[in-house]
């Protein structure tokens, strides 16, 4: 499963944006998530990719979906 285009869905649907409005350059704040929808990506990404321990504070850290996705890439 291409790791982009599923975050690209998910920050979509939990911001209620069309999927063509996200930047993947653009800071995740941008998104206006909250807290819980984070998290929510945060556990989802563990269960969809198998990793173990997502902490949401990855969402800070690598703050744009092109730096989270060089983060996944280094994972597996």
């Amino acid at each position: 499963m291409n790791f982009k285009h599923w975050l690209i869905t998910q920050i979509a649907s939990e911001a209620s944006i069309a999927e063509e409005e996200v930047d993947c350059d653009m800071a995740f704040e941008h998104f206006n998530l909250d807290s819980l929808s984070i998290v929510s990506i945060s556990f989802e990404m563990e269960s969809v990719f198998q990793l173990e321990n997502v902490d949401p504070s990855l969402f800070s850290e690598f703050n744009t979906i092109n730096k989270l996705c060089v983060w996944m890439e280094n994972q597996q």
